[in-house]
């Protein structure tokens, strides 16, 4: 069986894939500039990316390969988090909200974070025992782990300064 082209992947992409990747884009310019925000609403973001990497834990099973990844991702995740907070920290607001500087960080995320869902899926769906391989498992699951705690450690640090 010959593999699809990237254009055959490309035109039987549903159309709300397309839309959503327009929303994912317009969210992560929406963060390239100043905001101020609730305690709340940090959380949000952060939450959402932690349940699509739990998704994906559950659906690649919990291997040795999928938790050493997981291991590995997290750590760099926290490391990484560290380093971008330093740079870009949060400032508390009389009135209890958050100003938080426009940063390039978050469109990168949730881009990857799109394309890296895209991709696993394409894969699974063209070539499944590529998807079912260890390696594939690790690979999922470093991006989960590190994209997922990278942002619950920057909004744990974010939320340090709110609640101060």
């Amino acid at each position: 069986m010959q593999q699809p082209s990237l254009l055959d992947i490309v035109a039987h992409t549903p159309s709300w894939v397309w839309a959503v990747l327009v929303l994912v884009i317009w969210i992560g310019l929406r963060r390239t500039r100043d905001r101020d925000v609730s305690p709340s609403r940090l959380v949000l973001f952060p939450l959402i990316i932690a349940g699509l990497a739990v998704s994906n834990m559950v659906g690649s099973g919990f291997g040795a390969a999928t938790l050493e990844g997981l291991l590995l991702g997290a750590l760099t995740g926290v490391y990484a988090a560290f380093v971008l907070e330093k740079r870009n920290g949060a400032i508390k607001l009389p009135d209890g909200r958050v100003r938080l500087a426009g940063e390039w960080t978050s469109l990168a995320v949730i881009v990857v974070i799109f394309l890296s869902r895209y991709v696993t899926t394409v894969i699974g769906t063209v070539d499944p025992a590529t998807a079912a391989g260890d390696g594939f498992h690790f690979v999922t699951a470093l991006l989960s782990g590190f994209f997922s705690v990278m942002m619950l450690v920057r909004t744990g640090l974010r939320l340090r300064v709110a609640l101060a």
